[in-house]
């Protein structure tokens, strides 16, 4: 697994702005930005904040731990699948490493 890096980051704001159907000027406008400020951010032409990321993910509806899962597609599936295993007892958890190892 590759470290993230600011690239990632950018093109991980259109991933997640398209996963809530909406547009670069959308999300600007919500922001109270000008109609551009997305696209130009995701174009690499201004510097992200770690504040304006997060109010982008808000507006977007997108977790922050999803955003930097190491693969966001499969956050949900990986995050259901543990709550599942912490919701077991101890020597069944022990079960399930011993059968995936076989």
């Amino acid at each position: 697994m590759k470290d993230i890096d600011i690239k990632d980051i950018l093109d991980r704001i259109g991933y997640a702005r398209n996963k809530a159907n909406l547009s670069a000027r959308e999300v600007s406008l919500q922001m109270g930005m000008s109609p551009q400020y997305v696209a130009k951010l995701e174009n690499k032409n201004i510097v992200l904040t770690v504040e304006k990321l997060l109010e982008i993910l808000t507006i977007c509806e997108f977790k922050v731990e999803k955003f930097f899962y190491s693969n966001p597609d499969e956050y949900d599936i990986d995050k259901e699948l543990l709550d599942l295993i912490k919701s077991l007892p101890y020597d069944k958890k022990k079960n399930i490493i011993e059968f995936i190892k076989s």
